[in-house]
């Protein structure tokens, strides 16, 4: 068994996939970072940068940041003095030590099976003090508005298909425990959902998420290609979903 993280990213809306994530998330990510003070002075690791939102929303508050991930081509028009990208699987290539005043991943280690090792690798780039915030999703509250037994069908062969490849679905809630386990302190967690419609913007992750596995799902024989077709026109209908819970998990590493 392999496990890679699951999303193509050669998928042509790539982009405009992360775009209804961040469109669904950035806010409340912003307002607990906001809390903890990242501004001027601030050394900031963002992991999984991905479209780069919360990368250009650190430096913009002042903070110098360094963007990486295993797919850089988003961020790295946004390489400046304030902002570093470095192309980096965070599993096994080296990272700064003790640097950082914070550290953040949104929808990273979820996907990873060494999740609770890349823990300890993302606390030993803090510096004394120095905060940790990681969020990831608990699907257990997701679910379409109504009778949607198609969608339903899909869903289970999405997460099923995902979890093949060490996805783990619930991380969410065991976060907070990993973080305080890597022997960080005032260690917390909170978590948020949303109701969404198709007509709102980060109805599109999930829909262009879809889309983008549709076809490995499909080979994997855990869909019928007239299922996923069924799936994808019900995608494009007028109808509403309870987002899965985004855990976040914020903890410090002790001062000397």
């Amino acid at each position: 068994m392999t496990h890679e993280y699951v999303y193509d990213q050669s998928f042509a809306e790539e982009r405009a996939r992360l775009a209804g994530m961040e469109s669904l998330w950035d806010p409340g990510t912003q307002a607990l970072l906001a809390e903890l003070g990242v501004g001027p002075d601030w050394k900031c690791l963002e992991v999984g940068a991905g479209g780069g939102s919360m990368v250009r929303w650190m430096a913009d508050r002042g903070a110098t940041v360094l963007a990486v991930d295993i797919d850089t081509r988003f961020v790295e028009p946004l390489a400046s003095e304030r902002i570093e990208v470095r192309q980096i699987d965070i599993r096994t290539n080296e990272l700064p030590q003790a640097e950082f005043d914070v550290v953040h991943a949104r929808l990273v280690l979820e996907h990873l099976p060494e999740r609770r090792q890349i823990l300890d690798r993302l606390a030993a780039t803090l510096r004394p003090g120095g905060w940790m915030v990681i969020e990831d999703y608990d699907w257990s509250c997701f679910g379409f508005e109504g009778d949607e037994p198609g969608l339903d069908r899909v869903t289970e062969a999405i997460m099923a298909f995902m979890q093949r490849a060490g996805f783990e679905p619930r991380y969410g809630r065991q976060v907070v425990a990993d973080m305080a386990d890597a022997g960080l302190v005032d260690v917390r967690g909170e978590g948020r959902a949303r109701l969404i419609s198709s007509r709102d913007p980060g109805f599109e992750f999930f829909r262009l998420s879809f889309e983008s596995l549709r076809g490995a799902v499909v080979e994997a024989g855990l869909l019928t290609a007239e299922e996923a077709d069924a799936a994808s026109q019900r995608f494009g209908a007028d109808i509403r979903l309870v987002t899965p819970l985004l855990m976040a998990g914020l903890g410090r590493k002790a001062s000397v």
